[in-house]
């Protein structure tokens, strides 16, 4: 699908969504009860997650009591009173967790991993698209969120899937971190970009890597749109695998810069 037609796919699925918790609201629906930290799968039902009418809608993805999962890693130092980000990741493989030495990484930025699991390259894109705008909402149920730091990120198919879930969602999506991969929105501008300006995009790609050039291209895209805030790091002699811990931190610093301008 390519991706005028994923990103109207996208929007036509939106309004069901944003009748759901908006991100302003994510702070006061989390329990008080000590949510579980660590390493664990998230399993949830669109039932459960969206009502009746909310599973109804999506129906045609996904069956209304078929769990929908997530593979999460939360920071044991997590306090509600200091609520958390996340970083919403998409892979290109069917587990959605990243690499073990991130936990380090994400327990001293204070942010919650939350990926996508059996949503890979192999998946329908409709279905990777909407799991990961519901990501927000499944977490929030449990866990109080700091609204501003939620981010999306993917590798490889999974940073295309995460490009576009970012653009047409800017007022959810405060920031992407894409690796290894990215897609070019075209002639026509997303209808968001006042949004999209306001954020902020990390592009992280192998100088080795075979989309290399179609991940600069993307981000000199986002820049000649007038989005400021768009970083690239290239990672010397790497050919296309997820980065180690200090990109990552230095692309989560990044996304950060947002809380300091």
């Amino acid at each position: 699908m390519k991706f005028k037609t994923a990103f109207l796919a996208l929007l036509a699925w939106s309004p069901l969504l944003l009748a759901q918790d908006t991100p302003n609201q994510l702070l006061d629906t989390a329990a008080t009860e000590g949510p579980r930290t660590g390493i664990f799968r998230l399993e949830i039902t669109p039932r459960e997650l969206l009502g009746d009418d909310g599973a109804a809608a999506v129906s045609d993805l996904f069956p209304p009591d078929e769990d929908l999962s997530w593979q999460l890693y939360v920071p044991e130092s997590y306090d509600p009173e200091r609520p958390p980000g996340m970083l919403v990741f998409v892979n290109r493989g069917t587990w959605g967790s990243g690499k073990k030495v991130y936990n380090a990484v994400l327990e001293e930025r204070n942010l919650i991993w939350i990926g996508l699991i059996d949503a890979g390259d192999a998946s329908p894109l409709n279905e990777r698209m909407i799991k990961a705008e519901l990501a927000p909402l499944a977490l929030a149920r449990e866990y109080a969120l700091d609204a501003s730091r939620i981010y999306i990120a993917g590798f490889s198919g999974g940073a295309h899937v995460a490009t576009i879930v970012s653009v047409a969602r800017p007022e959810l999506f405060k920031g992407g971190l894409f690796m290894g991969g990215a897609v070019p929105w075209g002639e026509q501008e997303p209808p968001k970009m006042d949004l999209v300006r306001q954020n902020r995009y990390v592009f992280v790609v192998g100088s080795n890597d075979v989309a290399l050039k179609t991940v600069q291209r993307t981000a000199q895209a986002f820049q000649k749109a007038g989005v400021e805030n768009t970083e690239v790091i290239v990672m010397q002699n790497v050919r296309q695998d997820m980065p180690g811990p200090s990109y990552l931190s230095s692309a989560i610093d990044y996304l950060d810069e947002a809380g300091t301008d």
